[in-house]
């Protein structure tokens, strides 16, 4: 039976009978985390072209051939990292990349402009 008056002193042992008027605070396992896709541990990606998209004047952002078959699937282009944010944005990143400026599935907290 709980006392008129709170003690303000803990008692050292808990009690072995539930309390018939239970805390409105929420205990720290009822608390949830959300983690969020981006964390601190992202990069800034850049779009570095191979030398040979730069004789030939093309860009990372409209070669989708080379995108989809070269990114994380030749050595050369893991070495260099080459096209680091279009392959991610691809969903061809490579290994370990997380890339803050990468599209996000996050609600903007800017309106958009019209």
């Amino acid at each position: 039976m709980p006392s008129a008056m709170p003690s303000s002193m803990p008692s050292s042992q808990p009690s072995s009978m539930p309390s018939a008027m239970p805390s409105s605070m929420p205990s720290p396992t009822d608390a949830t985390t959300t983690v969020s896709p981006r964390s601190n541990d992202c990069i800034i990606c850049d779009d570095e072209e191979t030398p040979w998209m730069i004789d030939n004047e093309h860009d990372c952002t409209n070669f989708d051939y080379l995108i989809n078959t070269m990114c994380n699937k030749n050595t050369n282009w893991n070495n260099n990292k080459f096209c680091r944010l279009s392959c991610y944005n691809a969903g061809n990143g490579y290994a370990g990349d997380v890339c803050c400026n990468g599209p996000s599935s996050e609600p903007s907290s800017m309106p958009s402009a019209m």
